[in-house]
């Protein structure tokens, strides 16, 4: 389905699950909401929940429209969006690029945030991801190619953790893959580049968030590296911090059954917002027995 929002764009959604479930809406970030509906949707869905999934502007089959894009911008949409289905406060899920928007949606526009999980913020650059930023900006701007094999090994190195890696089973079908991202470009690539490099909200902005949000770190992120993702939970008062061990920053692909289970925890619990004792942030330790 496609809608054509007052924020002059139109995006493609979709919707599953049974009609009057809570309503569950997942964020993505670079790429498609089919990596979202392969492992998310049906779990949700066997839950019980209504679940909301979409494209990106700037991402096939939403509209491309010219940069720039902003985080700002992309939330915008997604507010844009509830109100055209007429959601109203619900629950979101948003992953990279997702949680970024979502983090800005908890700043802006908290009258439809019931509660949010950020899986992978990348709210603030380490100086590794600073420079992997402004070579992907360069990069598009420039309209310089990468070779595919040298793109798949690069985006391998930087999205997934080092068991992950090291897993011929596991990494050899995503080294194929990855290599089509070489020539990705256009007005969504550069823009959705842009809009990640220049989004920065400072401590007191975030301090000031009031919804119940929890926020996922994983340990061999270097994208949100995890010391961040901590930070983050701990300037919120009603942000709780939780840990996949052995993942880099593509969790979703790398550890699809705890992410499933910390969701799942998450949205039977509802635990976020109350008193931590020793610090508003709890570490997870999750399960090695499902490390990969």
């Amino acid at each position: 389905m496609k809608a054509t929002l007052p924020t002059e764009v139109t995006l493609s959604y979709d919707i599953f699950g049974p009609e009057d479930g809570p309503v569950v809406v997942l964020v993505p970030g670079q790429h498609q909401a089919s990596l979202f509906e392969d492992v998310q949707v049906p779990y949700l869905t066997r839950m019980g929940y209504r679940v909301v999934t979409f494209d990106l502007r700037g991402v096939a089959p939403s509209e491309e429209t010219p940069p720039p894009y902003t985080v700002e911008l992309l939330a915008e949409d997604l507010a844009a969006l509830n109100e055209l289905l007429g959601l109203g406060a619900c629950t979101y899920i948003g992953y990279s690029v997702g949680a970024m928007i979502l983090l800005e949606f908890a700043m802006k526009r908290p009258d439809l945030v019931e509660r949010a999980a950020l899986i992978g913020v990348p709210w603030k650059a380490s100086k590794l991801q600073e420079a992997i930023q402004a070579e992907a900006v360069t990069r598009l701007q420039s309209d310089q190619k990468v070779p595919a094999l040298l793109e798949g090994v690069y985006r391998a190195m930087y999205l997934f953790g080092p068991r992950a890696l090291n897993r011929d089973a596991f990494i050899a079908p995503f080294l194929e893959g990855l290599q089509g991202w070489a020539e990705s470009g256009g007005h969504g690539a550069i823009g959705h580049a842009e809009a990640a490099r220049m989004f920065r909200p400072s401590e007191q902005e975030v301090a000031e968030i009031r919804v119940p949000l929890l926020v996922v770190g994983m340990e061999h992120d270097i994208v949100a590296p995890r010391q961040y993702a901590r930070e983050l939970a701990e300037l919120i008062p009603t942000a709780e911090y939780t840990e996949i061990r052995n993942s880099g920053h593509a969790s979703l692909l790398e550890k699809p059954t705890e992410v499933n289970n910390l969701v799942g925890e998450y949205l039977r619990t509802g635990r976020i917002g109350k008193p931590l004792s020793g610090t508003r942030a709890r570490e997870r330790e999750s399960d090695d027995s499902h490390a990969t």
